[in-house]
């Protein structure tokens, strides 16, 4: 049974459902989830970097900025304090007692331990921050996720947790909340936001996606350096290189990006991001709105059932190699450049899934239809071999749709045979003979047919009809039509030997050939139907057929039939006109033969008289 379109696609997409579902079983769906998913972070940030009209709003915000020792910080303070690392907690202590004026100022540096300085470092360091009054540090949990590992004896500082939910590849992609911790002691970036007099949004999970802007820095930073020296400037009363008032109202962080202070994590767009920046990338998303948000399941799953339709829906109308090259393209891009439009909007879809899906269901798409199309062409050839020549089959593999159920209107020329006086010879006949003498007639008769491009319509008895010009157009039906007509005498006449040789009688066939409309295509049912023409046409070629008898000829064809020749290498005859039967105007009709052929060199010319009228 021929699988139809719509039936073939769904099928298709469930196959590519099964096969994107192994892949997710396996686990490698995750890794391309992931990696596509980066690739729409790296791409974004791109878009935010160069500042064009996608980047409008979407670029880092001016309300959170970074405060880094780096390299070169740890260099200025050995050469100017004489300060090896580590610092003497007391530096941190200047830092925040310069940043007082910020809304909130966050250390993402563990004081886990005793400073090496010695007590009264630490209570420096502890006093200046609780001057500040507007600072968090980062904090760590002893053994079972109890108690502040901080030796800084201060109660005016609040703490955040610091822990990285990193991925199975290494790389962090979403923000922890909670730090996942009995106590629910929230993250540094939440704290921050705690801290400066803020409410938090409720989250339903324990994490979000943060939309990160770039590399780093992908927000305002500075030095240590610059803070230490403007502090200490400050102090002496010369006028500072950095004005503390710049970070009046503003959220910062201070965090370490020294390559070997071991303080950075793999993000989408950045392989080494300093922690600090991603605790601040938090803040800025949620400050203005940019974090991101899984798409809703329900949404997610119709999404990729879309993907999957749409490209098994496509593969069945694609054949041509350059369009299944652009549609396997399309299958496998239209997911990755949707799932880059939901990130945009702020959503996280399963593009993987739905990339994947898009592919096997082409893929399967692609295989279903060849399968059905190579079973429907083998049907096609061993249903009209014996019928249509192979070219016209070829054209008929090629559009299938010729042979719809139902017809349409066409001017075809109709050929219609029949033996003289076969009922006579079939009872002069065994069963067997008069077999061998069919299958030999007709193999004759149907070959020129098929020669000269016709289609045989059907075999009634020892009648054969046949047309031209359909399912095909051919401009010389007619011509063809004729040609066939004396081809089929010529062999009939040269295979006397072998009608012999059977022990039978040589047949002599009367033909008929008319031009005219007629309604051409499948008749029957669903199950069961031929191609065949219907009209007056058909009745008048019979009819002409049957005059051969009172014209003494082999082959007549009305006058339509001549006035659409086209083809050069035939010569007419006019005999006269003849009424038919249900037609109140007469048909003249016409001997044909071949262009040159002498008088007494064809069947159909031979012994003649010539009629002016019938």
């Amino acid at each position: 049974m021929e699988m139809s379109p719509a039936f073939r696609s769904i099928l298709a997409a469930g196959c590519g459902l099964l096969f994107s579902g192994i892949l997710l079983l396996s686990g490698a769906m995750a890794g391309i989830e992931r990696g596509l998913y980066d690739m729409e972070a790296r791409a974004s940030a791109r878009f935010y970097e160069r500042g064009g009209e996608l980047a409008r709003g979407g670029a880092a915000g001016d309300q959170v900025e970074l405060i880094y020792v780096d390299q070169y910080s740890l260099g200025w303070v050995e050469k100017n304090l004489g300060l090896a690392w580590p610092w003497p907690r007391e530096v941190y202590g200047i830092i925040a007692s310069f940043l007082s004026e910020a809304k909130a100022q966050a250390f993402d540096i563990l004081f886990s331990e005793a400073s090496s300085y010695g007590p009264e470092d630490d209570a420096r360091c502890a006093e200046a921050m609780d001057e500040a009054g507007n600072v968090v540090i980062a904090e760590a949990v002893g053994s079972g996720g109890s108690g502040r590992l901080t030796p800084l004896p201060t109660a005016n500082v609040g703490f955040g947790r610091v822990t990285a939910l990193v991925d199975p590849d290494g790389i962090l992609r979403r923000y922890a909340l909670g730090g996942g911790s009995k106590d629910g002691t929230q993250s540094l970036g939440l704290a921050v936001l705690e801290r400066a007099g803020e409410k938090p949004p409720e989250f339903p999970g324990g994490s979000v996606y943060l939309r990160f802007y770039g590399a780093s820095p992908s927000l305002p930073a500075r030095n240590a350096a610059e803070i230490l020296a403007s502090a200490m400037s400050a102090r002496e009363g010369r006028k500072p290189q950095v004005d503390p008032d710049l970070y009046k109202g503003k959220y910062v962080f201070i965090g370490f990006s020294a390559a070997g202070l071991f303080d950075r994590q793999a993000v989408p767009t950045d392989r080494a991001m300093p922690g600090a920046e991603i605790h601040a990338t938090f803040v800025d998303n949620l400050l203005r709105g940019r974090l991101l948000a899984a798409l809703p399941p329900a949404f997610d799953v119709s999404l990729i059932l879309i993907f999957a339709l749409a490209a098994a829906w496509a593969s069945s109308f694609l054949k041509k190699p350059v369009f299944l090259t652009a549609g396997a393209s399309l299958a496998v891009l239209i997911p990755p450049l949707a799932g880059f439009a939901f990130y945009r909007a702020g959503l996280v879809a399963s593009t993987g899934f739905g990339m994947s899906a898009g592919f096997f269901s082409y893929a399967a798409g692609i295989i279903l239809s060849y399968v059905s199309e190579g079973r429907n062409k083998a049907f096609l050839r061993r249903s009209f071999s014996q019928y249509l020549s192979p070219p016209v089959i070829e054209a008929l593999l090629k559009n299938p749709g010729l042979l719809k159920l139902g017809g349409e209107e066409r001017v075809i020329t109709v050929f219609f045979s029949d033996i003289q006086g076969f009922t006579t010879l079939a009872e002069s006949m065994d069963p067997g003979q008069l077999a061998a003498f069919m299958n030999r007639y007709l193999s004759i008769v149907t070959g020129e047919i098929l020669r000269e491009g016709g289609t045989v319509d059907k075999y009634v008895g020892d009648a054969v009809v046949a047309f031209w010009n359909a399912p095909l157009d051919q401009e010389d039906h007619a011509s063809r039509a004729v040609r066939a007509a004396l081809a089929c005498l010529g062999a009939l006449s040269a295979s006397s030997g072998d009608f012999e040789a059977l022990g039978t009688p040589m047949p002599f066939t009367r033909i008929g050939i008319h031009t005219g409309k007629a309604i051409v295509g499948n008749m029957g049912s669903p199950s069961r139907f031929n191609y065949t023409a219907l009209g007056d046409v058909v009745n008048v070629g019979s009819r002409l057929e049957n005059a051969n008898k009172a014209t003494g000829t082999a082959l007549l064809v009305s006058g339509d039939t001549v006035a659409a020749c086209v083809a050069k290498g035939l010569e007419f005859r006019r005999l006269g006109e003849i009424l038919v039967h249900g037609r109140k105007a007469p048909i003249e009709v016409w001997e044909p033969r071949f262009e040159g052929e002498s008088p007494g060199g064809s069947l159909a010319w031979a012994g003649l008289k010539d009629c002016s009228s019938i």
